[in-house]
């Protein structure tokens, strides 16, 4: 909102797999003004993935840190929007208060639930989540069943609010309508009464209530506006919202995107489409390698900046790698048992204690696993006319992202803005009054540099992107 000198602020708020911030941003010129972190722990036991649903608190104690660090410009906060990690669930009570932990994505819990699904032919849509969902109510029931960024909606505005349609995606709704399946959750035994109302992301959905504002320095009225999964808030960081564009958000896991005037779905390969603010889809999958590999085996512990120097001093990987911190592949393979793999250049499995292979393998196999993913989503969609974009945390990387360019044998993107933390800003502005979707990207998305391709590595990788698919043809 601009009126006068008054030129809003507007926070993001990233609740991702390993840690929290809390981004504010100048909603005219996209400055950061500040910003603060804290890690998310998770806890892990024969074979579950949860975490303790601090979401609220995390979120309260960052925004107090944040409004103390812009002093009188705190008052000019007029909105926020909560960007969360797809397909995590959390059972909370009838205000939206936790009442255990969150079943993170790569539980497995509720593949009986699935099964149910695909033996009703409704095994079309992403569900992972319902049927987590669906799995809870089954062994640990609860009233209501929402997603991170519910959470804190709720705790922040005193009142459970309205879900994304982005965040629910993969509870096997209608995008496009906003609606659940209720053939799904008849099959599943799910209450609607357990689930959040949905909306299109970028709706201001409610207030931060007046008894939580003061607490937390913020003014009275800051509206809490409907947001997006990470993947889609780093997406939209990068201004890759045009029909053809793509995008690979690198964090913890990798993430990718195409941008299309048609949905497009494919559920042998874990592609689905999220509905954009202005009806566009945004269509792509979440695999679950990503620079999180890199903090498992081998690697745990290495010095980045030392392991990339050796990285390149290394050359192209003598270990072709899809790396897999864990069983199971979400996209651009769909398969719960499969562990990824590790060979040499003929295909015999490599088990080495070399970190520096290591690690270069696993820069190389993400960016394979990238390439893979672009080439199934241009399958369905067509040649791409757009350019590839780099988004994400580890996006950073400057070797990394000349590996990445080098595997795709093209040049790539790498925006000025490319956190999940500054699109949800993005959103919350697009959520202010007299504002507009388009207007908020042409104003606040960076055009970005092109990383090219380093032209030893191009022949290099090609050959080995060779052998990686040889090897999930066998594997998959």
């Amino acid at each position: 909102m601009r009126g006068g000198d008054l030129v809003s602020v507007v926070l993001g708020v990233d609740l991702a797999t390993g840690d929290a911030r809390v981004l504010a941003v100048d909603a005219e010129t996209g400055a950061h003004l500040a910003e603060r972190s804290t890690a998310l722990p998770t806890v892990s036991t024969a074979g579950t993935r949860e975490q303790p649903a601090v979401y609220a608190e995390a979120v309260f104690a960052m925004i107090a840190a944040i409004t103390d660090a812009l002093g009188s410009r705190a008052s000019d906060i007029a909105a926020l929007s909560i960007t969360g990690t797809s397909g995590t669930v959390v059972p909370a009570d009838l205000l939206g208060r936790p009442v255990g932990n969150a079943l993170l994505y790569n539980d497995p819990r509720g593949s009986e639930e699935l099964s149910a699904l695909a033996a009703a032919g409704l095994g079309v849509r992403p569900s992972g989540a319902l049927a987590r969902a669906a799995w809870m109510h089954a062994h640990t029931p609860a009233p209501l069943y929402l997603f991170t960024p519910d959470v804190v909606a709720a705790a922040l505005a005193g009142t459970v609010l309205a879900s994304d349609t982005s965040h629910a995606l993969k509870s096997g709704i209608d995008a496009v309508t906003a609606t659940w399946d209720a053939t799904a959750l008849d099959v599943l035994g799910l209450p609607a009464s357990t689930l959040p109302a949905l909306v299109a992301p970028a709706r201001a959905i409610g207030v931060v209530s007046a008894s939580v504002a003061p607490s937390l320095g913020l003014p009275q009225g800051v509206l809490i506006v409907s947001g997006m999964t990470d993947g889609s808030t780093a997406q939209l960081a990068t201004g890759a919202v045009r029909p053809g564009d793509t995008v690979g958000v690198l964090g913890t896991t990798l993430v990718l995107k195409a941008a299309s005037r048609t949905m497009l779905t494919d559920g042998a390969s874990g592609i689905y489409s999220h509905v954009a603010p202005d009806g566009t889809f945004w269509a792509g999958g979440a695999s679950n390698t990503g620079a999180g590999v890199l903090r498992h085996g081998v690697t745990a512990g290495l010095d980045v900046r030392e392991a990339d120097r050796a990285a390149v001093a290394l050359g192209a990987s003598p270990v072709v790698a899809y790396p897999l911190a864990g069983r199971g592949e979400r996209f651009p393979v769909v398969d719960a048992a499969f562990d990824g793999f590790a060979v040499d250049l003929s295909g015999v499995p490599h088990v080495g204690t070399d970190p520096v292979v290591r690690f270069r393998s696993v820069l190389e196999g993400v960016a394979f696993v990238e390439r893979l993913g672009i080439e199934r989503l241009q399958a369905l969609a067509g040649p791409g006319t757009g350019h590839h974009h780099l988004g994400g945390g580890a996006s950073g990387s400057v070797v990394w992202n000349t590996i990445r360019a080098s595997a795709l044998g093209r040049p790539v993107v790498v925006p000025g803005n490319r956190s999940s933390a500054f699109g949800a800003a993005m959103l919350a502005a697009a959520g202010l009054p007299g504002e507009t979707f388009q207007g908020v990207i042409d104003r606040l998305a960076s055009p970005g540099r092109f990383v090219e391709p380093d032209p030893q590595l191009v022949a290099a990788l090609e050959d080995r992107y060779a052998v990686f698919t040889e090897m999930l043809a066998v594997r998959v």
